[in-house]
């Protein structure tokens, strides 16, 4: 997520530098506010699971004195919405050590905010399907410092939410991790070509993409910026942050079925037409099988890059074939990578830490992350010819 937010602030309209994230845990980084920088995070960061601006932080763990806290800082607090009428509603993250219901959590805080917003002439509804500005209530910090956090959802609500996937296969990956994937990968979109051999319904593959251009994935319209005085000023319109990247990706699948669905995806995000044929291609193909030559063919603008990049999801566990099936599959996976592609790097993301120890090749690299609350690593192997067999699991 920081690496991402850089990168994407030094080609955005601002001449402003991105200062070093406090980390809160292992999933979470606090910014000084700067509504430069939360204008790009909100409108083109795709990474990170939800973007707040925090306005309020208690250590109450109760109710009553989390409302005596809250009910005054928020009158005081100039940051708040201004307008003659307010549609709002509360959102509340993890919340699980505070000693009261969610729901008295968060009627807590939207009593807060109406009383708070009364003084100033604010007539202030709870409108759960269309609000104006969402708050967000959430329990943060670390085991020994915990404290109850009240901010603004400034980034669109759940940021896998892209309203492009129109259609997905079993158990689709959400947008955010193919996007966390893509990152770790390293791929470098204006040298190498990007190969998913086991596309499903091309979530990787349209992630990789928007992250080649800098693409947003939301508009400033879309987002409560005009209710907040902060952003006042900023733009409305959201360009591609690196236009002069043209990024060679192919999304293969050995399934008849998902092609249809990759295309449907890709039409969704707006990545067909003529401006993208040399750059997503889609076929039909069983990895297994895959050779350089049909990358190549298939991907003819790809000939003068360097070797390319693996990035892909295959199935693991009961509920996406036999294990039988999956034991015979990943040794064969690890013989065509191994075999064919020399000089390439694949990255392979499994919930599964069994399955991957039969490709039968050394891990350069395994980076824990979470699927929801499922654990999964994605491992990385640097294909070289003669690549180390690993004898033992």
């Amino acid at each position: 997520m920081e690496a991402e937010l850089k990168r994407l602030v030094m080609r955005s309209p601002f001449e402003v530098r991105v200062p070093k994230p406090r980390r809160e845990g292992e999933a979470t980084l606090l910014y000084p506010f700067d509504a430069r920088i939360a204008w790009v995070a909100a409108c083109h960061h795709r990474t990170s699971s939800r973007i707040s601006w925090d306005l309020f932080s208690s250590e109450a763990v109760r109710l009553e004195p989390l409302f005596e806290e809250l009910l005054p800082s928020l009158r005081a607090d100039d940051r708040l919405p201004a307008a003659s009428a307010l549609r709002f509603s509360v959102d509340l993250g993890s919340a699980h050590d505070f000693e009261a219901s969610p729901l008295q959590l968060r009627g807590v805080v939207k009593n807060a905010i109406v009383d708070a917003l009364k003084p100033r002439g604010v007539t202030a509804e709870v409108d759960a399907d269309s609000p104006d500005v969402v708050f967000v209530a959430r329990r943060a910090g670390t085991p020994e410092h915990r404290r109850t956090v009240v901010g603004i959802d400034i980034g669109g609500g759940a940021r896998h939410r892209r309203g492009a996937r129109v259609t997905s296969g079993p158990a689709p990956l959400r947008e955010t991790m193919a996007a966390q994937l893509v990152m770790l990968s390293r791929w470098d979109a204006r040298s190498e070509p990007l190969v998913d051999p086991m596309a499903g319904g091309g979530t990787i593959p349209i992630e990789a993409a928007g992250l080649a251009v800098g693409a947003a994935i939301r508009k400033p319209g879309d987002l409560p910026f005009r209710h907040l005085a902060a952003f006042d000023g900023l733009p409305s319109e959201v360009p591609d942050l690196f236009p002069g990247t043209t990024p060679r990706i192919l999304a293969l699948d050995i399934d008849a079925e998902r092609i249809g669905t990759i295309v449907g995806n890709l039409r969704a995000a707006g990545l067909t037409g003529a401006s993208h044929e040399q750059s997503i291609v889609i076929g039909q193909k069983d990895v297994r099988t895959l050779t350089p030559d049909d990358v190549m063919k298939l991907l003819p603008a790809a000939r003068d890059m360097k070797p390319g990049v693996f990035c892909f999801n295959p199935p693991y566990g009961v509920r996406l074939g036999a294990q039988d099936e999956l034991a015979h599959f990943y040794p064969k996976l690890g013989d065509a990578l191994k075999q064919k592609f020399s000089g390439w790097r694949a990255y392979i993301f499994s919930g599964d830490r069994e399955l991957p120890k039969l490709i039968h090749l050394a891990a350069s690299k395994r980076t824990p992350l979470y699927n929801g609350a499922l654990e999964c690593r994605l491992y990385e192997f640097k294909l070289v010819a003669g690549s180390m067999r690993r004898k033992k699991p």
